[in-house]
């Protein structure tokens, strides 16, 4: 069973200025669940003042109590912390999705909960093709905020039908929602997906996203659409 943990920065949105050029999908596949969360809980210990430092919309606390990690709300110390922090071990690995909002037909986004699901099963697709994950069973888990209610449970049954019917898994394809408050590895994947949007936006983070690649924790960037370059 792989699980699979993802979360998003941006907005879908045809888009031909700076306003919104980019939507990230950021997906965590997890290798070792319970030393990743010790790591979760060390780096939110040590890193507790800057974080309530960093929290000016009260997203990460509520008054004194911390509820949840939130990429929009670090500093770019903080995030540079977070990769130094994170990528020392080999618990994880990582995917990015990378929609050029510029390059998007406006058709594309006329149902974004249907172009969302088409995207997750185009990456998944190819991650298997490629060997980045097995095809045996999925579960993914995903924070149920970004998410309408009434088009919650569309991913399972497309993802269960295109990928189990074309004989590209072998198993079952599951997907959860939670509130990403109570899901610390959905938060890791909110700090990621933040942390490339924000070296698309600002060139400032190219030093970490090149050590995670060095370093074999970001595997994989599937751009879309592509460009042939």
């Amino acid at each position: 069973m792989e699980y699979l943990y993802i979360d998003e920065s941006g907005t879908m949105t045809v888009s031909h200025n700076k306003t919104h050029p980019y939507f990230i999908i950021s997906i965590v596949r997890v290798k070792d669940k319970n030393r990743l969360k010790r790591v979760y809980k060390r780096f939110v210990s040590s890193h507790k003042d800057e974080l309530k430092i960093a929290d000016k919309r009260n997203l990460m606390f509520k008054e004194s109590k911390f509820l949840e990690l939130k990429g929009n709300c670090f500093t770019p110390t903080l995030k540079r912390d977070f990769v130094d922090f994170f990528c020392r071990n080999e618990y994880f690995e990582l995917f990015y999705i990378v929609v050029n909002n510029s390059q998007i037909q406006a058709k594309f986004y006329e149902n974004t909960a249907r172009a969302f699901n088409y995207l997750i099963r185009l990456a998944l697709e190819q991650y298997i093709q490629n060997g980045y994950i097995s095809n045996n069973s999925l579960t993914l888990q995903l924070d149920e905020r970004n998410e309408k209610t009434e088009t919650k449970y569309f991913l399972e049954n497309y993802l269960q039908t295109e990928l189990g019917l074309n004989n590209i898994i072998n198993g079952d394809c599951k997907v959860q929602y939670f509130d990403s408050s109570n899901n610390y590895i959905i938060q890791i994947a909110d700090v990621f997906s933040n942390l490339y949007f924000s070296e698309l936006k600002t060139n400032m983070y190219k030093k970490e996203i090149y050590r995670m690649k060095q370093d074999g924790y970001l595997k994989n960037i599937l751009e879309f659409p592509y460009i042939k370059k």
